[in-house]
């Protein structure tokens, strides 16, 4: 059995209710949240959407490096990243951020309308190159000098170290000047859908579509852009728009008050609110 066939099956176990284990820091793990928060603004009934109204949450420190301790690994994922869902209808935990953003659509299908879907599955992918999670965790070199951790922890910890190696290769292929690129060509893209159809409404498609998925993305990724100094990549047509929804109840409900970076100025993570 090949290391991963061994680990989906430890993960392949009845979960209890839907539980989000996420890092509130990881951009990844905020435009979750904030896709979960919209799911929530545009439909209090959740019919047929039972699993979403019992979403509870976890934290995982990654600066603590608790996505390489044994049980999230064998458990929750092998790869050792946030987010994770894990739902007992699901044959095993949702381990990527697009992966759960389509399981909240499917609990909220008005997230991703048909007449928009083409376009917004099409942006979606081309952000998710952008964002793909490729830095590898030194400490996974660390752990696995150690004399004492059990053998299926260092099985585990054996598996992300390739699964970094891999994703270091397929990174070589690009440089910063590419990403830079590839940011600019996504935020242009969108800046002429928002021009085309938001008709002076709030979203991206115009308030007769309302919120979408894509709304999500788009918010979060240039929250990140300002929080980390690289508001020049951002078209300034696109700044009112985010800077309307940052102001809506959704967004605080996603971010709880904090920047999407954190620094010391907000107390130690293990004691914020998820």
């Amino acid at each position: 059995m090949s290391m991963r066939a061994w680990l989906l099956k430890r993960m392949r176990r009845n979960h209890s209710d839907p539980c989000l284990y996420l890092f509130p820091f990881s951009i990844h793990s905020i435009i979750v949240r904030f896709t979960i928060a919209l799911a929530v603004r545009r439909t209090r009934r959740f019919r047929g959407s039972g699993d979403l109204t019992k979403l509870t949450y976890r934290l995982v420190n990654l600066r603590r490096n608790e996505n390489l301790e044994e049980n999230f690994l064998l458990e929750i994922n092998p790869r050792g990243q946030v987010p994770v869902l894990t739902c007992k209808s699901l044959a095993s935990p949702l381990t990527d951020c697009l992966s759960i953003c389509h399981w909240v659509c499917e609990q909220n299908p008005v997230l991703l309308p048909a007449s928009r879907q083409a376009t917004i599955c099409r942006l979606l992918s081309q952000l998710h190159e952008t964002l793909a999670n490729n830095n590898p965790n030194p400490a996974v070199d660390d752990l696995l000098a150690r004399n004492d951790i059990t053998p299926a922890r260092r099985y585990a910890l054996e598996y992300k170290r390739d699964c970094q190696r891999k994703e270091r290769e397929r990174e070589s292929t690009q440089n910063h000047n590419g990403m830079t690129a590839h940011t600019k060509a996504f935020l242009s893209e969108v800046a002429k859908q928002h021009h085309e159809f938001s008709d002076g409404g709030t979203w991206i498609f115009g308030d007769g579509t309302g919120p979408t998925v894509l709304d999500a993305h788009v918010v979060a990724f240039i929250a990140r852009l300002i929080d980390i100094n690289l508001v020049e990549l951002v078209p300034p047509q696109l700044l009112p728009f985010v800077e309307t929804i940052m102001a809506l109840p959704e967004w605080e409900d996603a971010m709880k008050g904090r920047p999407t970076v954190w620094s010391a100025s907000l107390g130690p993570i293990e004691k914020l609110q998820i």
